[in-house]
């Protein structure tokens, strides 16, 4: 029986991205990324490129991802204050048994606009956490497209696969040049 690694392997010699010579070099999957950097094939023709992992350790990356952060959090806080303002209101409701009629349907609905500006409030906190997210990711991207570029030129490749959405299944360890581009984009001038 043929495990799927082989059979990958088997097929992506059969098919030319990686010559036979290449196949039974095999980096340490533990091995740390620098190590599997060096052994990136000289005639390979297809680059990979984890754009999660090229954010996680870029400059660049950790600033998108600490100004998301920073955003979220600030939301947040004023969702909790938001939430602690409608708890007290409806407190009031359910000890207002003193008060005549009028006055606790007064505080009815006042309770329960708070409560439906809550949900607003709360909808568009998301609303623009995401939106925000979305801008940042998109000029992150944006950033990185040269480093591909230049990576990819220079290592004379046919085509680099995001992994994210490639659906890739299986690939080379040696093959992946996130690394690489993040130092790129890292060495880049800011806009």
């Amino acid at each position: 029986m043929v495990n799927g690694r082989s059979y990958a392997w088997a097929l992506a010699i059969l098919v030319g991205l990686v010559p036979a010579a290449r196949a039974q070099v095999r980096p340490d999957p533990g091995a740390p990324a620098a190590a599997v950097a060096r052994l990136f094939p000289a005639d390979a023709r297809i680059g990979l490129v984890d754009f999660t992992r090229v954010a996680a350790v870029s400059t660049s990356g950790k600033a998108m991802s600490a100004r998301i952060e920073a955003l979220r959090s600030r939301k947040e806080a004023e969702v909790n204050a938001r939430s602690k303002d409608v708890a007290a209101l409806e407190s009031k409701l359910q000890s207002a048994a003193v008060l005549n009629a009028a006055a606790r349907e007064q505080l009815r609905r006042q309770f329960e606009r708070a409560q439906v500006d809550f949900q607003r409030f709360t909808q568009d906190a998301q609303s623009e956490v995401q939106q925000v997210q979305r801008e940042v990711e998109q000029a992150f991207l944006e950033k990185a497209r040269p480093a591909v570029a230049e990576v990819a030129k220079e290592r004379s490749l046919w085509a680099v696969l995001s992994m994210g959405d490639s659906g890739l299944v299986w690939w080379e360890p040696a093959l992946d040049l996130s690394d690489e581009i993040a130092k790129r984009i890292d060495a880049s001038p800011a806009p």
